[in-house]
């Protein structure tokens, strides 16, 4: 599921555009309508979670450092439960080549959701100077009935979107 968020600075026309939302397939809890006095205070809870930590220590410096420290740990452990030094050198290969496949590719990262084009303090510092938000929480095939949509009403300003779930 994707949520595409959007700003607007008259309630009317996002209450227009719902509607149209609505008549195009989409049901009610999946259109959010968010104003300074009604609906900040659950914004958090739509928001993408910062994902900081986790860029650090895998995307960072830090990977390969981590990695060879868990390659020389399997070798000494494996070493004391008795396997050869042949097959503790590719052992410990295969773990530091395993950790850079499946942790460090930037495109599809098994913690980082890098599908992300949301800035939540751009949003809510454009909700508290009076702009109104629309968030559409939509599933991929419910895209082009979106876009269709947005596309007819260019007062409308794309303030990003996020998948909710990881890859």
């Amino acid at each position: 599921m994707q949520r595409h968020f959007y700003l607007c600075d008259d309630i009317a026309d996002l209450k227009l555009i719902s509607s149209e939302l609505e008549n195009n397939g989409f049901s009610k809890p999946q259109i959010h309508l968010i104003s300074k006095t009604q609906g900040i205070q659950h914004l958090d809870t739509f928001m993408p979670i910062s994902d900081e930590i986790f860029k650090s220590l895998l995307l960072g410096n830090y990977n390969l450092y981590f990695s060879v420290f868990i390659a020389v740990l399997i070798t000494i452990i494996s070493y004391f439960y008795g396997f050869i030094l042949f097959g503790l050198v590719w052992f410990s290969l295969a773990v530091v080549v395993l950790f850079f496949t499946f942790f460090t590719n930037q495109t599809h990262n098994l913690f980082i959701n890098t599908n992300n084009t949301v800035d939540p303090d751009m949003i809510k510092s454009e909700i508290e100077s009076g702009r109104f938000a629309l968030l559409v929480e939509l599933s991929p095939r419910q895209e082009p009935q979106l876009r269709s949509i947005i596309t007819k009403h260019p007062e409308l300003k794309v303030a990003g979107n996020h998948e909710v779930f990881l890859n």
